[in-house]
């Protein structure tokens, strides 16, 4: 297995945030940033995006794509939501992670930083599997309180435990190293009965959202991606980003989520 790159790169799109504020959500620290070219992104979750639309998948891997290997590939994010961030894409097209895909994305965030994933219903704007590279890590999550969870959901792999942390909504952790943390994925992939997720991968540890409601307006007036779960909410317009408290998001977390599992 190839290790996608990771790093400064003069073709990365700079991370263009306008301001920056810190709020406290469960305890835990998250950062809000007013990113306005995010508005720019095509097909965002919104009433008017239809239910199909011909893929720009294929033409962002075969015009985009800064390296590859014979499975995946990277591109650039146009519209970034962290320095030096990339996407890892497969090369043939899927709609979700396969067991080589989960074991490359768990392997770069081990070496140090973390990886996003969005489905559609969970803020994706395009269909195909794709994650997100950020070589950096955020304090959200390792600050949350946890606890160990015994459940029968799936036959954990051996090197793998299932966790989960002590909110009021499903956050659903499997720590491990890489090989088995991805066949335990590709199993709760099979266990899951939301259509939508977000998946966060972080510290050896693979956080799972399962969705019920993409934006949970009034307390968050965008979709609810991978970014926020991670700890890094994303506002493309100024007034809710000045206004939104604490409290607001912990509401849009809990109105987004599932039920937390006993």
């Amino acid at each position: 297995m190839t290790r996608p790159p990771t790093g400064p790169d003069a073709r990365l799109p700079p991370f263009a945030v306008e301001a920056r504020r810190s709020l406290t959500v469960f305890g835990a620290p998250v950062e809000l940033v007013f990113v306005p070219a995010r508005q720019q992104r095509g097909d965002r979750a919104t009433a008017e995006r239809p239910a199909f639309r011909r893929s720009r998948a294929a033409t962002i891997a075969a015009e985009e794509a800064l390296w590859r290997d014979e499975r995946h590939l990277v591109t650039p994010n146009r519209y970034p939501f962290a320095d030096h961030q990339r996407i890892l894409w497969p090369a043939a097209a899927k709609r979700d992670p396969d067991l080589a895909m989960w074991t490359t994305i768990c392997d770069w965030a081990d070496a140090g930083g973390s990886a996003l994933l969005n489905s559609i219903g969970a803020a994706a704007t395009i269909a195909r599997a794709h994650a997100h590279l950020l070589p950096e890590r955020s304090p959200f999550l390792a600050a949350l309180r946890e606890r160990p969870l015994r459940s029968d959901l799936i036959d954990v792999p051996p090197g793998a435990a299932l966790v989960a942390k002590d909110v009021p909504f499903c956050l659903l952790g499997v720590r491990g190293d890489a090989a088995p943390r991805a066949e335990a994925l590709v199993r709760l992939a099979e266990a899951r009965l939301t259509a939508a997720c977000n998946v966060v991968v972080q510290d050896h540890t693979a956080w799972l959202f399962p969705r019920r409601a993409e934006t949970p307006a009034p307390h968050f007036p965008f979709a609810l991606g991978a970014a926020e779960v991670w700890g890094r909410w994303c506002y493309g317009e100024r007034p809710p980003f000045a206004a939104a408290t604490g409290s607001d998001l912990e509401r849009a977390l809990v109105a987004a989520g599932t039920e937390p599992l006993p």
